[in-house]
């Protein structure tokens, strides 16, 4: 009632003193509007308020007319500060480099603005380098696209309300750069009698809604259920969650405008759509009526009676925390549902459409569902699991984590004895059910005790609670003596509660089992004893956690007992082919390890794998790998590398090689450390040297450049130009090898450098890539095993190269790349070029999907115009691309070949690196039509 008396205040108000004072509300609106999103619009204009809000400008506005209009105003407008402010400040502070240096105005910065021209270090050269972003935030998904999260810690400092520059973000692409003078939203659809579309000023003139309101991401804390099994996501700590005051219109309000009906609302939807296009990675989808195209926006919808019911309190927002809308967080208009999954919340808001069926949007089915736990990524396509509407996720269910304390945090024992130490977390619900008790145990669950909560929000005019719940817990420090773990639950006025163990699923989301801290009892470096404590893991690829570790895996998750499905999976890949009934009989031939050394030539190649013996000198012109990956390990015992890098099929097929048995097995330990062959040269080409990584620099959102040091400051790796090398790894117990080409060369003295791209887990390969992602996770002094060189290409000079140890020479070398197929043409291309009598040519075509996939195009473009009649490049994007792309889209074809690549002739040859299905299908075939001979094309 004091609402509606205060807006018939305001009314009145605009009516008496514009007519007096010449004041009007197109006036002050026009005002407010300048002077509150121009910089938000990265226009060049000036502020002196320390937050940009409508409520602020009305009420300056008013203040220069009329005392008593602007305590209306006031008033009126800025009830959430008086319950919930002042609001944290939301200045983001940038990380200037890798030693987190910040900028010198950081301090005195009043808004996101002030930051504008010191970005992170990590949004350099990314579509989002213009916005200015908090450092402090963890990334999840490298450089670009942008998912973040605050350490936990941030968030307990802060509690109830979150500073909006340390909100969590989930970005699918690039953030859009909008403009509130220019961006507008339709609201129609079939069943809307009255469409219209609406601009920002006149959004912000209707009555407005503002509330406090917790959003959660849907794979909040799912790093939890990946160190179980990799889902399909990437890795959430439990700060995937964030609370703002968002103030916005009634989406009912929006509705009734355009002519929506209350009545016979079942099976009606609200559609919403927002202004991204993103790739399409599924196919056209499984609606004849509305296919999918190569892009696809982001969109959802909400059953009709919920968006019409005023208890949901369903807004269309433009401020949060009493200033316009953050890029990230959708400026300058974004949906906000209460009690949902913040992926059903669509940011840079666009269109609204209210129809008779839900809606079939891609994002809408493949995202955001809770598939059971036997599901794997392949089954949930056969299956079309996706369009099963039982197994969306829209309402949050309940959880609770312990922000207090913080991961790998001390508590000295000695000085604390005898006091009381606090624990603390938050918890939230979903339906606009309040949290009524959290609980604490010590023992592991045989008791719980209640915590403290503390209620900082107002319920709604409904009764609806919106928000988290923060909560204390006073744990005398003696009984963390014998404590092994501190568990947390919470439960809510529906009295659902959080279960004990884990449920996993493919989409990793909805993780919400009981939280557990361990404790260890240690020594500090000063000797004294301290609790330790342990959170379950770190976020992204931050290392630590007791859930990295086997003895932390659950004993089950919904699918099987973990660690029986997890001998079964190794004894079948270990196992060895089951031997020939025929050959049961036979007496078989044994050799000496002695015996099997003495053939370690190309002409003469035997190995050993799982004690038995093979001749392998037929193969070598047919293995798939070349000659070298088998002559490397000629006369040795080749399992570690053999397993590492073959299938259990390809174990049968060497079954055709069999020449008996190793006599006593293998009697020499396989050396992994070993002296090298030249006492310059680092590499070793019989034996594994290991090398530590001394730099690390993230490229894009999914790869990255690794440095490391060789044995001395004086060695050179010894690597071939257009040879690679083995990496090697122990991966949950098992040897992974894959091979690498470096960027750097033998003028890199000191060091060898990669830039790898990390292939995580996704539909079609739910492991992901093993070594992308384990060197995606290695730190700064760890070590990694190297081997080589391999390959059958070699560059030497001038245009002369050995291919299959043949003797070739090329004037002009076309070279296609497909994603981190870039490396080896890379590698061949940098040779030639810093070599100014090398007059041989290049023609690069180089085809990602995405423009943010175009590794080290600086230095592609650089070339082209340093040495533009020796090299050239041109680009082309399948998935994505920007409205000013002046090269290709699409995938590669005849007439891009005829026109960049240099025509067939002898002189030139073809050198291919990228997916088989690109050089199989695309490549091969479109070279051989424009007259290249087969002879002439190479594929690394």
């Amino acid at each position: 009632m004091l609402y509606q008396i205060l807006q018939g205040l305001l009314e009145w108000g605009y009516l008496l003193f514009g007519s007096v004072f010449g004041i009007h509300r197109e006036t002050i609106e026009e005002s407010s509007r300048e002077n509150q999103y121009a910089v938000a619009d990265l226009q060049v204009t000036e502020h002196s308020s320390s937050s940009v809000s409508v409520d602020d400008t009305l009420s300056l506005a008013s203040q220069d007319s009329s005392p008593s209009l602007a305590l209306t105003l006031t008033l009126t407008l800025n009830d959430c500060v008086t319950i919930y402010g002042p609001y944290p400040k939301a200045v983001p502070i940038p990380y200037l480099s890798q030693e987190e240096d910040t900028p010198d105005h950081a301090q005195v910065a009043t808004t996101l603005w002030d930051m504008k021209g010191t970005p992170d270090y990590r949004d350099k050269g990314t579509p989002d380098e213009w916005i200015p972003r908090d450092g402090r935030l963890v990334r999840l998904t490298g450089r670009h696209p942008f998912n973040v999260e605050p350490p936990v810690s941030i968030l307990h400092q802060y509690k109830f309300i979150t500073p909006s520059s340390l909100h969590y973000v989930r970005n699918h692409g690039s953030c859009p750069n909008l403009k509130w003078d220019q961006h507008t939203i339709s609201i129609g659809g079939p069943l809307a009698t009255k469409p219209f579309e609406i601009g920002m000023d006149e959004l912000v003139a209707m009555e407005p809604r503002e509330l406090p309101v917790t959003l959660v991401c849907a794979g909040n804390r799912r790093k939890e259920q990946n160190m179980i099994r990799q889902t399909i996501g990437f890795n959430w700590g439990p700060s995937g969650v964030s609370t703002n005051v968002w103030k916005g219109v009634l989406l009912r309000d929006l509705l009734l405008k355009a002519g929506v009906s209350e009545k016979k609302m079942a099976g009606k939807h609200v559609e919403f759509i927002g202004v991204e296009d993103l790739p399409n990675k599924v196919g056209i989808g499984p609606f004849p009526d509305e296919p999918w195209g190569k892009t696809v926006k982001y969109g959802t919808s909400v059953p009709l009676a919920r968006a019409m019911n005023p208890a949901y309190d369903i807004i269309i927002a433009y401020e949060a925390n009493g200033e316009v809308l953050q890029p990230d967080h959708g400026y300058p208009v974004r949906l906000i549902i209460p009690g949902y999954i913040g992926g059903r919340m669509i940011k840079w808001l666009k269109a609204i459409n209210v129809i008779s069926h839900e809606t079939k949007n891609h994002y809408h089915y493949h995202d955001n569902r809770i598939l059971p736990p036997y599901i794997t990524a392949e089954e949930s396509i056969k299956g079309n699991w996706w369009y099963k509407p039982e197994y969306i996720f829209n309402e949050l269910n309940i959880n609770s984590a312990i922000a207090k304390p913080d991961h790998n945090e001390t508590l000295p024992l000695a000085a604390n004895m005898g006091k009381d130490y606090e624990v603390a977390g938050y918890a939230y619900t979903g339906g606009g059910r309040r949290i009524n008790r959290v609980e604490v145990s010590t023992d592991g669950g045989f008791h719980w005790e209640l915590a403290t909560l503390n209620r900082k929000e107002q319920p709604t005019d409904y009764g609806m609670h919106w928000c988290w719940t923060w909560w204390a817990f006073q744990v005398p420090v003696g009984d963390l003596v014998g404590c092994k773990e501190i568990w947390c639950r919470a439960m809510d006025d529906s009295n659902n509660a959080q279960p004990i163990d884990p449920t996993w699923n493919l989409m990793g989301m909805g993780n919400n089992q009981v939280f557990r801290v361990k404790v260890h009892m240690g020594k500090s470096t000063a000797g004294e004893h301290v609790f330790r404590f342990e959170h379950p893991t770190q976020p992204g690829q931050q290392k630590g956690g007791w859930m990295t570790r086997l003895s932390g895996k659950p004993k089950s998750a919904g699918f099987g007992k973990l660690l029986e499905l997890k001998a079964a999976a190794d004894a079948e890949e270990a196992a060895a082919p089951a031997p020939d009934p025929k050959d049961a009989q036979k007496p078989k031939k044994t050799f000496t390890l002695a015996e099997v050394e003495k053939h370690n030539t190309e002409e003469d190649v035997w190995i050993v794998v799982n004690n038995k013996v093979y001749d392998c000198t037929e193969y070598l012109e047919l293995h798939p790998g070349g000659v070298d990956s088998i002559t490397i390990n000629a006369g040795a015992d080749a399992t570690e590398d053999f397993v590492a890098i073959h299938s259990t099929k390809a174990t049968k097929m060497l079954e055709k090689f069999y020449i008996g048995d190793l006599e006593g097995g293998t009697t020499r330990e396989s050396v992994e450390e070993t002296e090298l062959v030249d006492e310059n040269l680092a590499l070793h080409p019989k034996r594994k040297v290991s090398f530590r990584l001394q730099k690390k620099i993230v490229v894009s959102h999914d790869t990255y450049m690794l440095d490391f040091a060789l044995p001395t400051k004086d060695h050179i790796l010894g690597l071939p130009t257009g040879k690679h090398v083995f990496l090697s790894a122990k991966i949950d117990g098992e040897t992974v090898m894959r091979r690498y080409t470096p960027i750097s060369s033998n003028y890199d003295v000191g060091c060898v450098k990669f830039v790898i791209k990390a292939y995580r887990p996704c539909e079609r390969f739910p492991k992901g890539g093993k070594m992308s992602q384990y060197l995606d996770i290695i730190e700064i002094g760890d070590s990694v095993d190297f081997r080589g060189p391999v390959g059958e290409f070699e560059y030497l000079e001038n245009g002369q190269f050995l291919k299959d140890g043949m003797a070739s020479n090329a004037k002009e070398f076309n070279m296609l790349a497909g994603g981190s197929g870039i490396t080896p043409c890379m590698q061949i291309a940098a040779e030639i070029l810093r070599h100014p009598l090398d007059s041989t040519k290049i023609s690069l075509i180089f085809a990602c999907r995405s423009e943010d996939d175009l590794l080290m195009r600086s230095t592609l473009d650089s070339w082209a115009i340093k040495f533009p009649e020796k090299f050239k490049i041109h680009y082309i994007l399948s998935d994505s691309w920007p409205k000013d792309w002046k090269y290709s889209n699409g995938f590669v074809n005849k007439a891009l070949f005829e026109k960049e690549l240099y025509p067939a002739s002898e002189d030139c040859y073809n050198l291919m690196c990228g997916p088989p299905i690109m050089l199989e299908r695309g490549c091969t075939p479109n070279l051989v039509a424009i007259g290249h001979d087969e002879e002439r094309i190479f594929s690394f």
